[in-house]
């Protein structure tokens, strides 16, 4: 058994093992998916526990359905694909280290970092969409080296175009993930002198995106009236500009909104609904300027705000307050380790400024709406990747210094 491997399979026994001693109630966004996946399964429809077509994201419960259908539909068979995708992170996590480093030592620590990050192991006991935004984001970030590399760059180009579409479907927080290709594009064009690699990739890549997305919007156009990636974006807006918004999650309850909500709700439908949501945050905006920049400003750094334990967590019990303080720990030093690490001259220039790119775009997207924790989840694995390749020099230098004393 390869140390991968040993790694891989020791990330799914400890999410497994998450899931079996936590055994999350099925409510909120886990219902919500599903509900989607369970109706696509069984009776060919999708939608929420509210009958909703395209308010929440459709991409992890597309991918569930089919699971469902050979499996059947059970929070276990969910689970199931979550420890799999977890696989396929761990496997790209490893693939793109080794890729800015040439180091396979450092491929395999940040391998392992991944399979003991807490919040991964708290998302994969669940049915969250980061387990599937997670390698969605890695495949990108992978190809998007490859085409800065010129390393069959149309080709590589079209499958990102495949995996940012399938992202987009996953989570609207996507977006702007393509950075990270565009990125990769102008290094390509320096790199070979001439303007057409990169024109003729980035066409590949539009390609890619249009053909994993065009079924959606079709789809989303039958359902719902008009084709769109969700009606969860409006919402979003809403909640993070109005009157009562913090830059935090707030219930729609605690708006100006509530009152008739409900009412609305079922008058307007989906799409109405939303735009309705989507012009009250606007106007607000454009009234309120000052607030709603100061609000932006408060998302922008609640999304690295560590995650603290609260009064609740030390109630609870010493055992559940250390872990939570342990996550914290380990969440602030890769984050400054994975920081520190864009100034290392061990890891390759084109992944410095690629990441870079793709972690500021998946950053700004959320100064739009609101923050919740879990929402910084799948851009982590990149600083993980720069973090494990200074990690890996430092030992191996510690190594060959400690060999050397014990030779004199």
């Amino acid at each position: 058994m390869t140390l991968l491997a040993a790694i891989i399979l020791v990330a799914v026994a400890l999410r497994a093992a998450g899931a079996w001693v936590l055994k999350h109630p099925l409510d909120s966004d886990p219902l919500a998916y599903f509900t989607m996946a369970q109706g696509l399964a069984e009776r060919g429809e999708l939608a929420d526990m509210y009958g909703q077509k395209a308010f929440y994201s459709a991409g992890y419960p597309l991918l569930l359905a089919p699971f469902f259908k050979a499996l059947g539909s059970s929070v276990g068979a969910a689970i199931a694909v979550n420890l799999l995708l977890c696989a396929v992170s761990i496997g790209l996590i490893y693939r793109l280290t080794i890729a800015l480093s040439g180091h396979r030592g450092a491929g395999l620590i940040a391998a392992a970092i991944y399979a003991l990050w807490f919040p991964g192991i708290w998302n994969a006991t669940m049915l969250a969409k980061e387990n599937l935004s997670t390698p969605l984001l890695l495949g990108i970030a992978l190809c998007a080296v490859g085409i800065a590399r010129g390393e069959r760059p149309r080709g590589t180009a079209l499958v990102a175009g495949l995996l940012w579409g399938a992202a987009l479907v996953t989570g609207g927080s996507a977006l702007l993930l393509c950075f990270g290709v565009a990125a990769a594009l102008l290094i390509l064009w320096r790199a070979r002198g001439s303007f057409a690699p990169a024109f003729f990739s980035g066409l590949c890549f539009i390609v890619g995106a249009a053909v994993m997305l065009a079924p959606w919007l079709y789809a989303t156009d039958q359902m719902v009236g008009r084709p769109v990636l969700t009606t969860n974006a409006a919402f979003n807006l809403y909640l993070g500009n109005n009157p009562a918004a913090t830059g935090k999650f707030v219930s729609i309850a605690d708006t100006p909104l509530a009152r008739d909500w409900d009412a609305m709700r079922l008058r307007l439908g989906e799409v109405d609904n939303a735009d309705r949501l989507q012009a009250e945050a606007l106007d607000w905006i454009e009234a309120n300027p000052g607030r709603a920049a100061e609000l932006a400003v408060l998302k922008l750094v609640y999304f690295w705000q560590p995650n603290l334990p609260d009064a609740n967590d030390f109630a609870a019990s010493k055992a559940i307050a250390s872990m939570r303080l342990f996550e914290v720990a380990q969440y602030g030093l890769i984050l400054l380790i994975g920081l520190l690490a864009f100034r290392s001259r061990q890891v390759a220039s084109d992944g410095k400024w690629i990441f870079a790119a793709m972690i500021a775009g998946f950053w700004l997207i959320h100064a739009a709406a609101y923050i919740i924790t879990r929402y910084r989840d799948p851009a982590i694995p990149l600083l993980i990747v720069m973090a494990a390749i200074p990690v890996a020099a430092w030992i191996e230098r510690f190594a060959a210094q400690r060999a050397l004393r014990n030779a004199g």
